[in-house]
């Protein structure tokens, strides 16, 4: 069977797809299905095997040692560059992008080490904004300068929790970082002084996973562990809304969403993890996009400046793993579990969807023939799901207590 995509990342115009599948990056064309680029990750970590020394005293063989999976994608607003992050080595990848005249567009410039493993990324014009998974933001100029010693790189400011996501932004001229954590705060930072510390946002009671700015606006979009989402002014620190997105996704909850056992209340004690959230513009609405963990939906909500109501749910036959979007585009991977033992190996990896003349989202049957040809050149066959990369890393953010 074939691995689906971990990862979706696609430009703004919704020209170029970039994705991830295990240590593979792929470029796609999404007007013709044509692959730009490709690369993959040769490199073998020690990481892996130094942990079980550590922990067993003994070596792992060589078949055991794992190659590193990417973690995370973004890409520059001028699409001159693409940055990833690696798992097992905590490296930062920078490479170039070059679509004029170019059998493959990506070109590694820089592989920068990090003394701890990212967790989430970020750009500036000119700069990698890194939050790790020790709490910590450091950042990496974008060039093909030698990478600095791991002892060398100097944090821009730090929280005592694992971070989860970060973001750069601007209000008034002046640039901020927003920064969650695993402890549910919210951090608003002066950038480059980013000891100075402009408010936190404090109302989550779980961790938080995702964050998403509303572009032109003040408005920031937070959710993880909780069974809502909150939209901020961030400049004012003020909660504008809260909305229900469990009950919203109520009906379809599976087994996979059960509280593990010793931890419930009764019997059908259910939680939600959110993991991504982003947002897009449809004439003069806003479209919140948010996703479940383990969940065959996608909900999409309408956010009028003071209030979000439920406006569509995209349906899958199998989990979506993650989504993006684009200006008038979204891209959702699939995970194939639900036909693993089916004889029909023709299951769907991905959808494109694009709006209606009614403002809906479905299905884009016009690009079907952009679907397929990807689908035929999916670099990577697995025998089964122990050889996937992990697809549903947001739950293990949750922490439990025994009552």
């Amino acid at each position: 069977m074939k691995h689906p995509f971990q990862i979706l990342l696609a430009n703004e115009l919704g020209t170029h797809l970039y994705a991830a599948v295990k240590n593979h990056i792929i470029v796609y064309n999404l007007s013709t299905g044509s692959q730009l680029g490709h690369w993959f990750d040769e490199q073998q970590s020690q990481h892996i095997n130094d942990q079980q020394i550590r922990k067993t005293g003994k070596t792992l063989t060589a078949k055991s040692k794992i190659l590193n999976h990417i973690k995370c994608l973004s890409i520059t607003k001028d699409e001159k560059y693409l940055i990833a992050s690696t798992d097992s080595d905590k490296s930062i990848l920078i490479f170039e992008l070059n679509f004029i005249n170019q059998k493959n567009c990506l070109k590694l410039s820089k592989r920068q080490p990090m003394p701890k493993r990212p967790s989430s990324i970020t750009t500036t014009t000119n700069e990698v904004i890194v939050a790790d998974k020790f709490g910590d933001v450091y950042s990496i100029p974008i060039d093909s300068n030698e990478p600095k010693l791991e002892k060398n790189l100097q944090p821009l400011l730090g929280h005592v929790s694992m971070l989860t996501d970060v973001l750069v932004t601007s209000h008034n001229n002046k640039q901020f970082l927003i920064t969650s954590d695993r402890d549910e705060h919210i951090r608003i930072s002066n950038y480059p002084k980013s000891y100075v510390i402009r408010n936190f946002l404090l109302s989550h009671e779980n961790y938080i996973s995702s964050l998403s700015l509303i572009k032109g606006t003040d408005y920031l979009i937070s959710g993880g562990g909780d069974d809502y989402i909150l939209v901020w002014n961030w400049v004012t620190g003020e909660l504008i809304t809260k909305f229900d997105i469990k009950s919203e996704v109520a009906s379809y909850l599976t087994d996979d969403h059960f509280v593990p056992e010793k931890f419930r209340i009764d019997e059908r004690t259910t939680e939600i993890n959110i993991s991504k959230i982003s947002n897009m513009k449809k004439g003069n609405k806003t479209l919140v996009l948010v996703l479940v963990e383990k969940l065959s939906v996608l909900v999409i909500l309408e956010f009028d400046g003071k209030e979000l109501k439920s406006s569509q749910t995209i349906h899958a036959y199998s989990p979506l793993i993650t989504f993006t979007n684009s200006k008038d585009k979204v891209i959702v991977s699939i995970d194939p579990k639900d036909s693993e033992e089916s004889e029909d190996l023709n299951y769907i990896y991905f959808e494109i969807y694009k709006f209606n003349k009614e403002n809906e989202l479905l299905p884009d049957n016009d690009s079907s023939h952009v679907v397929r040809k990807i689908e035929s050149h999916f670099p990577v066959e697995v025998k089964n799901r122990e050889e996937f990369a992990e697809l549903y890393p947001v739950s293990a953010l949750r922490k439990r207590s025994e009552h």
